[in-house]
């Protein structure tokens, strides 16, 4: 008998913050309290939606409501060292964040909003100024198409800009003195560059010039008035870097072989952490006072990092295949870690399934790729192709708390199939930049290859096998079934790109700018964007489909899979769509999330079963 997804699903959601995500607003789903006592996080403890919880961390407890929002979403937090925990909230997934604040006196109240304007406001996680007095935060309130750097005043909920223009701007942490403000320039995924602003006068020094698209990721000061920064200058790989905040040279912190993916530096800039991604594996890498400490491997991945004001403690959420996302605190004076939260599911992680990670032969380049197989399967397996979203994201060997149900399709005996193709994140600048302005040609070579090796491969049966994937997955998907239309049995979209032509016209005003370097420029490229279309060949389509979308979604604009739905319908070819009023580009509510990944699982089952 099979067993329902839930059971797969962990009974408690910690909000998921992906890597590339984090570039581009640097914000975090956990903070700890200024006296180091209390561990913030956003998760839905089994509620309807995510709020902030809090947790003891002097001695053991349960989980606190701390800041929530009714009919709203909590995204990010940033705990001041007034003791004000900040969120950012948006409602039915429009990514409209307003922020809030829950005072020390447990009151709550609205700190940067806008009623009935179409705001958007990115809060990091370490915004808030050193004194606590002031919060640092993206706004697009002058102009939709630009991120402007706003400061407010915490108490008198006050704002003024202090860097403003046209182009997408992050705030990457204050310097330890709170003269000055870190600030990332957004160019494109792979391109940013590092300013130092004047907390008083605005006036701005760029640390990073260059030519050529060069990755600077704001990772806070050190205590001597550098500031931190993950970049790949000169070198194929991210690393961490200090720079003279007048000069902006530059020392080398770490330079792995492997990307740095995540880093943070404490208030005072004694202490740091960052992450290092191995192939897909986090290991954590620490110092203080310039004093490198241990190295910490997880086992899985590091899904979120932040560290205390004092540089004492760091807090990290810990994914894997088999367990349940968790929370970590790490004392770096000892090295020691331990786990203070762990969600919770039917299934035991012994039943559970590790992934082989492999290499498969494609014509530009070997692709790596995790492949999930049934336990005491005999025969050939029906199988599922999982590409990520992104498509400048990574799939890891790990389930977050958004897609665990992935384990269910295994244990329905079915093989998964995850690969990391061109485009991906993890493998070095190259390989992320070789599908810029090339969707729909790179990919789709690579997307064959992986097909050409689950239909020749002697586990899987190649009469039985499925795409399925959602956001830029979605885009691959429907490239499968239209470059590919003989392979597929079945296949599922979830707010997947449809047609390159629209999506950028429709696309949200301060994304456009992105969209022209990573899919195209539609005064030039219009004709290849138009071929590359997948809604061009929706005529090939031979298979089942399911669709998902959520009417909210401010990335994939609902049209994009109601053009695939029309278009099939029209040509007779079986398709369901789902569509969820109040989401947008995934799901913040729990009934959603259930529902959706129920029908998906039952969907992949119904058609490739026997």
């Amino acid at each position: 008998m099979m067993r329902p997804i839930s059971d797969f699903e962990p009974r408690e959601r910690i909000v998921p913050i992906p890597h590339t995500t984090r570039r581009f607003s640097c914000r975090s789903a956990l903070a700890i309290s200024p006296d180091n006592s209390t561990l913030a996080f956003i998760a839905d403890l089994g509620a309807g939606t995510y709020s902030a919880w809090t947790l003891p961390l002097t001695k053991p407890g349960k989980p606190s409501p701390a800041l929530g929002v009714d009919g709203a979403a909590l995204r990010s937090l940033s705990w001041s060292t007034r003791g004000d925990l900040i969120g950012a909230a948006d409602r039915g997934g429009t990514e409209l964040h307003q922020l809030y604040v829950a005072r020390s006196d447990e009151r709550v109240e609205k700190l940067s909003w806008s009623e009935g304007e179409r705001v958007q406001r990115l809060l990091s996680w370490n915004a808030s100024s050193p004194d606590g007095k002031r919060v640092a935060f993206s706004s697009n309130a002058r102009q939709p198409t630009d991120m402007d750097i706003v400061v407010e005043d915490v108490e008198t909920a006050t704002e003024r800009a202090l860097v403003a223009g046209p182009a997408w701007h992050v705030a990457g942490g204050w310097a330890p003195d709170g003269r000055a403000l870190l600030v990332m320039r957004v160019q494109a995924n792979t391109d940013q560059d590092l300013v130092v602003v004047d907390a008083g006068s605005g006036a701005m020094r760029q640390l990073t010039a260059h030519d050529g698209d060069v990755s600077n990721v704001p990772a806070g000061w050190l205590a001597d008035g550098r500031p931190l920064g993950i970049t790949d200058a000169g070198r194929a790989h991210l690393y961490l870097a200090a720079y003279d905040a007048m000069t902006g040279a530059r020392e080398v912190i770490d330079a792995p072989e492997w990307d740095v993916e995540l880093a943070v530096s404490s208030a005072d800039g004694r202490a740091q952490i960052w992450s290092v991604n191995t192939d897909g594996y986090s290991t954590l890498r620490w110092q203080r006072d310039r004093t490198r400490g241990g190295d910490h491997e997880l086992k899985g991945v590091c899904e979120d990092l932040i560290i205390s004001a004092d540089g004492s403690l760091a807090a990290f959420v810990r994914t894997s295949a088999t367990e349940t996302p968790q929370l970590w605190v790490v004392e770096l004076a000892t090295g020691t870690a331990r786990k203070v939260f762990e969600t919770t599911r039917a299934v035991p992680s012994s039943e559970l399934v590790e992934p082989a990670l492999i290499r498969i032969a494609a014509a530009d380049g070997d692709i790596p790729c995790f492949v999930f197989r049934p336990r005491g399967t005999t025969g050939r397996t029906p199988a599922v192709l999982y590409p990520h979203g992104g498509p400048e994201g990574q799939s890891r060997p790990s389930f977050t708390s958004s897609n665990a149900y992935l384990q269910a399709l295994v244990d329905r005996g079915f093989t998964l199939v995850v690969p990391n193709i061109h485009g991906s994140t993890g493998y070095g600048l190259k390989w992320q930049k070789a599908i810029h302005r090339d969707w729909g040609g790179i990919d789709a070579r690579d997307f064959r290859a992986v097909a050409d090796w689950m239909a020749s491969d002697p586990g899987i049966d190649p009469k039985r096998l499925a795409v399925y994937g959602g956001s830029y997955g979605g885009f691959a998907t429907l490239v499968c079934v239209t470059t590919m239309p003989e392979r597929w049995k079945c296949a599922v979209d979830v707010f997947g790109v449809a047609n390159l032509v629209t999506m950028i016209e429709h696309a949200q005003p301060n994304w456009r700018r992105f969209l022209k370097l990573w899919i195209g420029d539609l005064e030039t490229d219009r004709a290849k964007l138009v071929e590359r279309s997948p809604i061009t060949h929706l005529d090939k389509v031979r298979c089942p489909m399911l669709v998902v979308q959520g009417t909210n979604d401010p990335r994939v604009p609902k049209e994009e899979s109601d053009q695939v739905v029309e278009r099939l319908r029209e040509r007779g070819v079986p398709v369901e769509y789902m569509v969820f009023e109040d989401e947008g580009h995934g799901f913040t509510k729990r009934a959603n999330s259930d529902q959706a990944h129920t029908r998906i699982v039952d969907f992949l089952t119904e058609q490739l079963a026997g």
